[in-house]
């Protein structure tokens, strides 16, 4: 059963555990499946964490090596171009490596004494442990890099004591990705008179009541595969709080699932499957089939990610658009889950540290932002805080929407990224759930059980 299908160049960093994906339509390039080598005993202290640091190198000439898997070579060589046009000084080399040797080849070259200079390792716990990653902490410090950067993206680059979510920064840049949001048909969405945004999700609610009275299936989901999971973890992380879900996923002390947000949530879910607002075969289909029922006219809407724009059918192009899960209540922290493409960490060994550090701050401006666009990913960076409407074409509703989850902090990951076994048992509770073979209570408890099993509790 796959977690989730995401385009080149949205990575997930592993936790204590690794992170299972499936291959979509997208080819989606999964980095984090691997260990990394023992620890590195010969790289010191100050290699880990520099004791001083310039960011006056832009004209001094440099030569940088990038590694980066196949699938992402153009996002890169176009970032590698950008950087080069504002600081003609510094080259940026990409060394390319095969996606399925990537999680492979990266833990090694990190090991040696001739590492690229900038790289996004597929395991940061490991590389951290191993000592092969460079303490962003000074460049963070001498570029500002939380005053551009949102707090909940920056955490996914920070460990402390094997842990994500706090401590010294390992990973930084800026920040992009997809937006997980609500794709809605724009045919029926004039039927059922939905002419704005909805500001709530009793808002939302409403307009899946009406489409229900005239016969029109509110959500298409492919639960075959579990991913009406990508629904429930924004609810998750509504009820919950971004944080409190991201501390969940990143195994941070005393964290838990058992909490009456996440049965508030999954309540939520259950009632809006007792209501007949899922398509009635969910349970039977993947998500290929419900692309083409979606595309078809099937559904008003379906909660997915910006990634499936390249799966939809090419025809069904300027008949949907998108926008976030609206907040509980107006005005709320509005929420989503995200890879970042603009993130990337320093070797330990490198040479050439303050350059690559340069490069990283790069990853902070609209430049890179530009790059990020072009290649699919809305940024957070240099983004104006315009109202997403539904008259917006899909790109600029795509930026607004995550832009408004970026000024809100309300960055967040899915609950299955907390471990492997997570997968399978969110699967078979929200089929169960669908079915009316389990409860809200005893969901959340169950899911808690795994949690916990799989941590050692």
């Amino acid at each position: 059963m796959p977690l989730l299908s995401l385009p080149h160049g949205v990575r997930r960093r592993r936790g204590a555990a690794s992170v299972t994906t499936v291959v979509s339509v997208l080819a989606a390039i999964s980095l984090a499946a691997c260990s990394g080598p023992g620890s590195s005993s010969s790289t010191s202290a100050a290699a880990v964490t520099p004791t001083a640091v310039s960011t006056a190198v832009g004209s001094t000439p440099t030569t940088l090596t990038l590694f980066t898997g196949a699938g992402t070579k153009a996002f890169s060589q176009g970032l590698a171009d950008a950087f080069h046009a504002k600081y003609p000084a510094i080259t940026i080399t990409l060394q390319v490596e095969a996606d399925n040797n990537y999680n492979t080849v990266l833990p090694r070259l990190l090991a040696s004494n001739s590492p690229p200079d900038i790289a996004a390792p597929s395991d940061l716990l490991q590389g951290v442990k191993d000592n092969l990653l460079t303490n962003l902490d000074p460049y963070s410090q001498a570029y500002g890099w939380s005053q551009k950067v949102p707090s909940t993206i920056l955490a996914a680059g920070e460990v402390n004591n094997g842990v994500i979510g706090s401590g010294p920064l390992y990973e930084a840049g800026g920040a992009a990705g997809p937006l997980v949001g609500v794709f809605y048909n724009k045919s029926l969405a004039a039927k059922v008179g939905m002419t704005q945004v909805p500001a709530t999700l009793a808002d939302l609610e409403a307009v899946m009541a009406k489409a229900k009275s005239m016969g029109i299936t509110p959500i298409v989901a492919s639960n075959g595969d579990g991913l009406i999971g990508h629904l429930y973890d924004l609810l998750l992380a509504e009820y919950m709080g971004p944080q409190q879900l991201l501390d969940v996923v990143w195994h941070k002390p005393g964290a838990t699932l058992d909490t009456a947000g996440a049965r508030q949530a999954t309540a939520t879910l259950a009632d809006w499957m007792k209501k007949g607002y899922f398509n009635s075969d969910a349970n039977a289909i993947n998500q290929d089939a419900s692309y083409g029922e979606f595309a078809s006219g099937k559904g008003l809407f379906m909660v997915q990610g910006t990634w499936i724009t390249q799966a939809l059918p090419k025809a069904f192009a300027g008949h949907y658009g998108i926008f976030p899960l609206p907040p509980k209540t107006a005005g709320g922290t509005v929420v989503s889950m995200t890879g970042n493409s603009l993130a990337f960490s320093i070797p330990a060994h490198s040479t050439h540290k303050d350059a690559a550090a340069l490069f990283l701050n790069f990853l902070t401006t609209p430049e890179a932002a530009k790059v990020a666009a072009d290649n699919g990913y809305p940024s957070a960076v240099g983004a104006s805080a315009t109202t997403l409407s539904l008259t917006m074409p899909l790109t600029d509703q795509i930026q607004a929407g995550y832009s408004e989850v970026a000024a809100g902090n309300g960055f967040t990951q899915w609950l299955q990224n907390a471990d492997t076994s997570m997968t399978p048992a969110l699967t078979a509770q929200l089929q169960s759930l669908l079915a009316g073979k389990t409860t809200p209570d005893a969901m959340v408890s169950s899911l808690q059980s795994t949690y916990a099993a799989a941590l050692g509790q």
